[in-house]
């Protein structure tokens, strides 16, 4: 086939863009990504070339409004003539979550991704693109709510409310944990935690993540944070699933609605040995018990986090 010819079919160009991108992240990543969770998923050349594409199913579209609930937004310009302006669907994460930004792409077959630094940007420009992602999102954003509503007005869309509470295993929730969400571990109660902290308005308070990881019903809290400096307050509401007996519900879930930031992936696939070891935290310093705990320690914090050595408790580690 004439190279001129090809590069004119979107969905080849998109096949080249992505596996510049599949190179790319396997070369900054090449150390830390041993295991095969770190590749990229994607369609066939043959098919991407074709131009064929897979019916978007209902997991896919939850997993991509997760996503844009979290770090995305609807880009509003004013014109000259005082209208308002659609300009595209954004999303921008760090650059170690550039898989993510890859699986929506995929999942949506248009947009584009671009690297700049530490940050990595998917949007979305094309009017008729921009058309069908609002269509296929209609009744599953939850959040973004405001935006979402102008850009139905835009396209003359009737809008779709959502269902807020969020059912067993939603590929939605991974979405949010894949940007709004924090894995971390808590060495003064020895415990892995996950948090999702969120703005807190209308939308925000009415979620509803009882039921989303089975057998584990997160405490929610309204936080309010003030800004000396600049004089502002900041009203937030998280979701906390911090449970010593429960952390095993997380690592269930993650195995079946799948996460696609690798750094936190790789956090919660460590939740199962962790189980298996933690007693080994109050053995003596220097001890085998000990060295093996610390070992499984520096291998969570050091993943895919080039700061690992300046948590506070890394002295207290057997190194």
């Amino acid at each position: 086939m004439n190279r001129a010819i090809c590069w004119k079919n979107s969905s080849y160009r998109n096949y080249i863009q992505n596996r510049i991108l599949v190179i790319y992240y396997k070369f900054m990543y090449k150390n830390e990504c041993s295991s095969k969770n770190y590749w990229f998923e994607s369609q066939s050349a043959a098919n991407l070339i074709a131009g064929s594409s897979e019916t978007l199913r209902p997991k896919s579209i939850e997993y991509v409004a997760g996503v844009i609930d979290g770090d995305g937004n609807f880009d509003f310009r004013s014109t000259k003539d005082g209208k308002r302006k659609l300009k595209s669907i954004r999303i921008k994460l760090n650059v170690r979550d550039l898989r993510v930004l890859a699986r929506v792409k995929n999942i949506l077959k248009c947009g584009s991704i671009r690297i700049n630094n530490q940050l990595v940007t998917y949007h979305i420009s094309t009017k008729s693109e921009m058309e069908r992602v609002i269509k296929v999102l209609n009744g599953h954003i939850r959040l973004k709510v405001k935006g979402f509503i102008e850009s139905c007005k835009y396209f003359n869309i009737s809008y779709i409310p959502p269902d807020y509470i969020i059912p067993k295993n939603s590929f939605y929730l991974s979405g949010l944990i894949d940007t709004d969400g924090s894995i971390s571990y808590n060495y003064s109660s020895n415990v892995i935690m996950l948090t999702i902290e969120l703005k807190q308005n209308e939308y925000s308070e009415l979620l509803n993540l009882d039921y989303a990881i089975p057998g584990f019903e997160p405490k929610v809290y309204k936080l309010i944070k003030r800004n000396q400096t600049k004089n502002k307050t900041f009203y937030s509401i998280r979701f906390d699933f911090t449970n010593v007996n429960k952390m095993i519900y997380l690592y269930n879930f993650a195995m079946k609605s799948r996460l696609y930031s690798d750094f936190k992936f790789y956090r919660f696939c460590q939740i199962k040995s962790f189980l298996l070891i933690r007693h080994f935290k109050i053995a003596k310093k220097g001890s085998d018990e000990h060295k093996v705990y610390s070992k499984w320690v520096i291998n969570f914090i050091s993943n895919l986090n080039p700061n690992y050595t300046k948590v506070t408790y890394f002295n207290d580690l057997s190194i």
